[in-house]
Parts: C-alpha cells; sequence; structure tokens
C-alpha cells in the first residue's frame, strides 16, 4: 500500500510554504500520510503539533496525518538508566510557585529565595510540554514531555547551548543521545567581477576562477593573470554525533542516523519527502531512494 513520510528536520524547513502546500496535496489522495519529526531540539516537536493542528483547522484532512517523533520510534528499545548528574529531576513542590498564562499556555515559575530554579510549560492543568530548570540563574536543563506526560528528551545546557541531548524510551531510559560539536571549515570565495562562485575545496576554487578569467580576457588579460580574486574565510560547522544504547552503534553525523531510522520505515511504494536544504546531505546516504523536495 502507498505511503508518504514527510521528514521535518528544521522549523524552517517545516515553514516554508511548499511545505504545506506538498502536504495538503498529499493528504488529498487518500494514502497514508505521516510526518516524522527527526529535531535534534525536541521541545520543538510541540510547535510541529502546533502547526500541524493550526493547519488542520483550515483544511480537515491534516487531521489524519500521523506525527511521529523518535521518542515513538524508540519507546520500546532498551535503554541505559541516566546518572543524577546526567539527568536532573527536581522536587518543584520544595519551591514557590508561581502561574502566568502566556499564549494561551500556562508557565509556571519556581522560585528558591526569589531565585528561578523551573519553569514548566503546559498546555492546560494536566498536559506538561516543557519543563526549564536553571542553576543561578542560568539555563542548565530542558525536559521536554510527551503526549502521555512522561519525559521522552532531555537537553544539557552550557553557554545557553544544548550540548548533550537524550531520547527517552517508556521506562525513563536514554536509548538515543546526540552530542553537538564544533569544527573549523575553510571556504574559498571566487571574488572577481565575473563569478560568483562558493566552493569548499581550496585547488578546486582557484582552478574554476582561472577559468572564469580566461573567458574575460578581453577586458582585462593581464589583470587576469597576475591577480588571485580567491579569499579564504574561515568559519565553525556544528553538527551532531549519535549513539544508540540498543545496540550502541554509532553515526558520525546526523544524516547517516536519518538514514538508518527511515530504513525501518520506508517500503517500496514509499513515498519520502525532505528539505531541499539537507537533499545534498541526505541523498548519497540513500542512493536507491527516490526522494521528492519541499
Amino acid at each position: 500500500m502507498q505511503r508518504i513520510i514527510f521528514l521535518v528536520t528544521s522549523l524552517n524547513g517545516m515553514h516554508k510554504p511548499n511545505f504545506s502546500q506538498q502536504l495538503l496535496q498529499a493528504v488529498r489522495k487518500g494514502v497514508p500520510v505521516s510526518v516524522l519529526v527527526a529535531l535534534v531540539d525536541f521541545e520543538a516537536t510541540w510547535q510541529v503539533r502546533d502547526y500541524l493542528n493550526r493547519l488542520a483547522q483550515k483544511n480537515p484532512d491534516v487531521q489524519n496525518v500521523n506525527l511521529i517523533t523518535l521518542a515513538d520510534l524508540y519507546q520500546d528499545e532498551q535503554g541505559l538508566k541516566l546518572t543524577s548528574g546526567e539527568r536532573n529531576e527536581p522536587v518543584l513542590t520544595d519551591f514557590d510557585e508561581r502561574l502566568f498564562a502566556d499564549n494561551e499556555e500556562q508557565v509556571k515559575r519556581y522560585l528558591d529565595a526569589g531565585h528561578l530554579v523551573a519553569e514548566l510549560r503546559q498546555l492546560n492543568d494536566e498536559t506538561p510540554m516543557v519543563l526549564r530548570q536553571y542553576q543561578a540563574d542560568q539555563l542548565k536543563q530542558i525536559d521536554t514531555y510527551g503526549l502521555d506526560g512522561n519525559v521522552v528528551g532531555i537537553e544539557k545546557i552550557a553557554d545557553e547551548v544544548a550540548q548533550t541531548s537524550y531520547i527517552l524510551n517508556a521506562k525513563g531510559e536514554a536509548v538515543l543521545r546526540f552530542v553537538r560539536h564544533e569544527r573549523p571549515v575553510d571556504q574559498v570565495f571566487n571574488l572577481s567581477n565575473s563569478s560568483a562562485m562558493l566552493a569548499t575545496e581550496f585547488a578546486d576554487a582557484k582552478q574554476n576562477a582561472a577559468t572564469a578569467n580566461m573567458t574575460k580576457r578581453q577586458r582585462s588579460k593581464a589583470e587576469a593573470a597576475t591577480i588571485d580574486h580567491t579569499s579564504i574565510v574561515s568559519t565553525t560547522e556544528t553538527y551532531y554525533g549519535v549513539l544508540a544504547y540498543s545496540n550502541y552503534r554509532r553515526f558520525d553525523n546526523l544524516y547517516t542516523f536519518y538514514q538508518a531510522v527511515l530504513s525501518h520505515l520506508l517500503t517500496p511504494d514509499t513515498q519520502l519527502y525532505v528539505d531541499l536544504a539537507v537533499n545534498a546531505e541526505l541523498s548519497p546516504q540513500m542512493p536507491n531512494q527516490l526522494i521528492f523536495n519541499y
């Protein structure tokens, strides 16, 4: 039976007009449609739910879309019990509670001698969404809840950025670990008047730049032969390593991990839609898979 899967890897991709257009076209086909949320920012899953709910208000067929999270896929996998240092579980009743309303949500802030120690966002009195934990007024941990009220994701924060994140199974054990890394990257730009080329390999950039200058020989032959129009710009690239605790398989980047996840979901009759921005990274991992872009 034909099936359609939309892989969501970023909120920016989901908010592209083409995403909603392609999704609406898919649901009108009358076949099962799933949205696989593979965000490393776990709490953003609630924004995906909200977006689909709002889309369904105008297009009732969207109510039939099956939203799948990484926690859903791994809820029955074997995991690792986290230590208290890896997962801080505060007793919120030990602190002063203040209740606020924010964007139709409930926000409960917990104070210790006037200092913020936690902030709980809820859909209502019974449905927790996200718990933010603070230490010395600095964000240290984010717990994301599933629809059943259990924590499904934990992000350990340093310098306001999630450095290590865990997906939890139904028992509250870690089944996936995401570790954020940074590495230096040199990008080479051709700054000649006739080129808008961006390259990552310096040798290729210089060769292409020389070719571009040759086509403008009548304009400035001497300049093309003597002036180097390439420039190296050093930047920092962020990437994630992934570890599956069920079998201790390591993934060097998110795209090999995505391929492993999709391999369990795709059939010969499945149509896969991915963000155009990640197609170049994902396609080499799935050379025999027809991929549609949004």
